[in-house]
């Protein structure tokens, strides 16, 4: 029953929010003039503000609320709908689709998990080796799939990494050594996610941004974004190993500690 009645509380406030939204947006429609002459600009606004606060509050689904300017641009005549509908099957929206197929399909198999042991098994299991596989793990899978989706991956098999050598060696005396290695997860994937186009999302925005401005430029091919990339990764990723390595690494040895 007090399930019920909390659905119930919910869903009323997302009504709310929906209504809000859209006298937001009617206020702006008809009470601004962001500029004389030009009223595009100020139905923009508005259809911006819309989908601002029904993001923000999830009175409907995000990739709902993200449909919005299909209907709404061409019906206030901002955009035409043509062209509206062409930045949504952009290449760079298929590259998106790509990259989370691919993590996807890295999940159900287990191939995350199959990379880690393997780099684990060839480096060692010293704090440095444990550290540094992981690390390279991560950068390596967050080349291919988002930042994101390499952390949320790779998590759960540090953290069981962590608990084996807990049982063995104490909380208190782990702790720090394990703050170390959930840093280089993240900091790793995030690296590894500027290697190549597909690494992140930011990637493709920056593309894409750059052939709208610069339209007569050479378009940036896949190719050269990763021999651009990769140099400044290598060199992010081992800058960060050592950092991390230095400030959290244990004082006793592996072999001193069994």
């Amino acid at each position: 029953m007090t399930e019920l009645i909390k659905l119930k509380e919910k869903q009323g406030g997302k009504l709310k929010s929906l209504f809000f939204g859209i006298l937001v947006f009617a206020g702006i429609l008809l009470f601004a003039d962001l500029e004389p002459g030009k009223p595009e600009i100020t139905r923009t606004f508005a259809i911006a503000m819309l989908m601002a606060i029904w993001w923000v509050t999830e009175a409907l689904p995000l990739s709902v609320t993200a449909l919005v300017p299909i209907a709404a641009f061409p019906m206030l005549g901002v955009i035409d709908g043509r062209t509206v509908s062409e930045a949504y099957i952009n290449h760079i929206i298929f590259l998106f689709i790509g990259g989370f197929i691919m993590a996807l399909a890295m999940e159900r198999w287990n191939l995350h998990k199959r990379i880690a042991l393997v780099i684990l098994k060839a480096v060692g299991v010293s704090q440095a080796r444990i550290l540094f596989g992981f690390m390279l793990a991560s950068m390596l899978l967050s080349m291919w799939i988002s930042n994101t989706a390499t952390t949320m991956m790779m998590i759960p098999i540090v953290t069981s990494i962590i608990y084996k050598i807990e049982e063995s060696i104490g909380r208190k005396r782990i702790s720090k050594y394990a703050l170390g290695l959930l840093f280089g997860i993240a900091y790793s994937s995030s690296i590894g996610g500027m290697a190549t186009l597909v690494g992140t999302p930011t990637n493709l925005i920056c593309v894409r941004i750059f052939s709208v401005l610069y339209p007569s430029a050479p378009e940036i091919s896949f190719s050269q974004w990763f021999i651009f990339a990769l140099p400044v990764t290598i060199i992010m990723f081992v800058a960060a190993f050592f950092l991390l390595y230095f400030l959290y690494k244990p004082k006793e040895k592996w072999h001193e500690l069994s």
